[in-house]
């Protein structure tokens, strides 16, 4: 979809040992002019978030945080859900984070703890494990990214091909609009 950042951080860098290789095929980026101070921050709050799942990331993805401010006017020209603050771009292995997902800022944290029904301290992770639904089973289904979230979260390893292989869009549709367990990022 788009590629056009800058800024990156080593995935190695401020981490030891095993967390490092765990994350050593994984790129971290700032979208350009992004202050250097708070993208490390952002990348290290990223980090410790994937390194606590039970599977490892996919290999040679690259991790994008962009300002709020950038971000309406991003996935407005993508044609995307305004209201997500995460999306990924599977063919091209990005996935993009707006920075609201990691410090309150009064007007968009109060809509996105509204809208998804989970706490601040807990949307960074639930975008996250998220998104890694879409990545690990390589697909758009909004329902197996959901649980496949959950999986990761709840220390499972993740079934991609489970109970919910066979929905159609409107039953997809349905569970969506009737779950406030399922958070959409």
């Amino acid at each position: 979809m788009v590629t056009f950042w800058g800024t990156c951080l080593p995935a190695s860098a401020a981490l030891q040992g095993g967390q490092s290789h765990a994350l050593a095929t994984q790129e971290f980026f700032c979208r350009a002019g992004y202050d250097r101070q708070k993208c490390e921050q952002h990348i290290a709050q990223l980090k410790a978030v994937l390194i606590q799942y039970p599977v490892g990331t996919p290999e040679h993805w690259r991790w994008v945080v962009v300002p709020s401010e950038d971000w309406q006017p991003l996935v407005q020209s993508l044609h995307l859900n305004r209201e997500s603050p995460a999306f990924s771009d599977i063919t091209e292995r990005e996935t993009f984070l707006e920075d609201a997902l990691f410090f309150v800022q009064p007007r968009r944290t109060d809509e996105l703890v509204r809208h998804f029904r989970t706490p601040f301290d807990q949307l960074l992770s639930a975008a996250v494990s998220h998104e890694l639904g879409h990545a690990i089973c390589h697909g758009s289904s909004e329902a197996i990214a959901n649980r496949v979230a959950e999986q990761l979260r709840s220390g499972k390893h993740p079934d991609c091909a489970g109970n919910m292989k066979s929905l159609t869009p409107i039953d997809e549709l349905y569970l969506h609009s009737q779950s406030p367990g399922f958070p959409r990022f």
